[in-house]
């Protein structure tokens, strides 16, 4: 089944423009089609990357952590102007990282679940383990009240979902969380409208921020304005939550 990859980029110093150009043949293989929405503050070799070794349609916008579910809905609508049959959102350097690890495995779940309309694709206990700690320790209650929401268990916050083209354009037209939030509303509004939503794991899904991409270790365990973010996110993620609340 043929699948586009859609992602968004905020990568000002152009880390990204060499290993998407190395790992074009790969990604070639992997996906029919490609579009990326770039910050506007994202170096423009990235950009030429994208365009020249993987044929993408390429937007911009606006630079701000407010609006990454608005890019990152933006992307799949980006990607279903194309003909594919289901699209696979993820941030691109997790693409990136997980097909030089494992591209088998990255098939392998791609192709895994196919009834699943809206397949949320996670980390393994042993990958997740390899996480920083201000990571693990503000994603779990998130995933917590998804498990007590929903009945089932999922580790949501890596942000990568393959999602069939009739339940992308529902997100694209009926989603209303701009944060990246998205990362519960998704998989809930698809419920809500009747799609079926399954789970997946990688081992081959690794964490680092784009200025560390390549570093042996990630190294913002120790700053304070990390946590006070990821407690930020954890916030906005509940919020998200609250309107699919059962009781409500």
């Amino acid at each position: 089944m043929s699948t586009a990859l859609a992602t968004i980029i905020h990568d000002t110093e152009g880390r990204l423009a060499e290993p998407i150009r190395d790992a074009a043949p790969a990604l070639r293989r992997m996906f029919s089609e490609f579009a990326a929405s770039l910050t506007e503050a994202t170096d423009p070799q990235v950009a030429t990357a994208l365009t020249e070794a993987l044929g993408a349609r390429v937007s911009r916008h606006p630079t701000g952590e407010a609006i990454i579910g608005l890019a990152r809905r933006n992307a799949v609508a980006l990607a279903l102007e194309g003909d594919a049959a289901r699209v696979l959102y993820s941030d691109m350097d997790h693409v990136l990282r997980w097909i030089d690890a494992d591209p088998a495995e990255m098939l392998a779940v791609l192709s895994s679940e196919p009834e699943a309309q809206l397949l949320i694709i996670g980390r393994t206990a042993e990958a997740m383990a390899a996480v920083p700690r201000r990571l693990r320790d503000t994603e779990a209650p998130v995933n917590r009240a998804y498990e007590l929401l929903t009945g089932r268990a999922a580790d949501l916050l890596f942000a990568v979902r393959r999602i069939d083209r009739a339940t992308a354009r529902d997100i694209v037209a009926h989603s209303r969380v701009d944060s990246i939030a998205n990362d519960v509303e998704w998989p809930l509004l698809a419920e809500q409208l009747g799609r079926r939503v399954g789970y997946a794991q990688a081992h081959g899904l690794k964490y680092r921020t784009i200025d560390e991409y390549g570093a042996a270790a990630d190294s913002y365990d120790h700053d304070p304005l990390q946590w006070i973010r990821r407690l930020e996110m954890a916030g906005d993620m509940a919020r998200a939550m609250r309107p699919y609340l059962k009781s409500s």
